[in-house]
């Protein structure tokens, strides 16, 4: 899913929900408390953090939602987090981020099976995700020729995930799972 893209023409008559762009430090966003809370929560990409010690530019946008949680750009942001901890302190790309305005899915807490509710929301994201991709995207390779696709599939490949399905607003992602880090 996260590697399917649609044309721009189609993509064009699927409205996202207002955006601000913002050119933003990596580090700004990892230090926001739903991202710093959440971020080592998603799975690792290794080569993603091999291909950005190679390549250190982040070329594609970046979505996310009120709180800075990236719904488009999670696995590149996981991977900045894990080599400034652990390769290189210093490594801080700038990233160009499309944040939403406002929670624009509020109202899927007043449906009334809570398990629909969240399911309308995940939907919604994924098509958003789509949408914006489809939109935004312009690089479609590294510098070494690797298609940015391959990383996309390879994180919907990880197992690191630790996500499950819970509440009803933008400002924080899915709880983990109880008992793992």
């Amino acid at each position: 899913m996260a590697s399917d893209r649609i044309t721009k023409e189609t993509a064009q008559k699927c409205p996202l929900p207002p955006v601000n762009w913002h050119w933003i430090k990596a580090s700004e966003i990892l230090a926001q408390p739903t991202v710093k809370d959440n971020i080592h929560a998603v799975g690792l990409n290794k080569p993603l953090v091999e291909s950005l010690q190679r390549e250190p530019e982040i070329y594609n946008p970046i979505l996310c939602l009120t709180s800075w949680w990236p719904l488009v750009g999670s696995q590149r942001l996981r991977a900045i987090w894990e080599i400034r901890h652990k390769i290189n302190p210093d490594y801080n790309p700038d990233l160009k981020v499309a944040r939403i305005e406002k929670d624009y899915l509020n109202y899927t807490a007043l449906w009334p099976e809570k398990e629909f509710g969240t399911k309308m929301r995940q939907v919604t994201f994924q098509m958003w995700e789509l949408v914006f991709k489809s939109l935004w995207f312009e690089s479609t390779q590294t510098k070494d020729g690797i298609p940015m696709t391959e990383f996309e599939d390879e994180g919907d490949r990880n197992e690191g995930w630790k996500y499950v399905t819970r509440k009803v607003s933008d400002e924080q992602p899915s709880q983990q799972h109880d008992g793992q880090e």
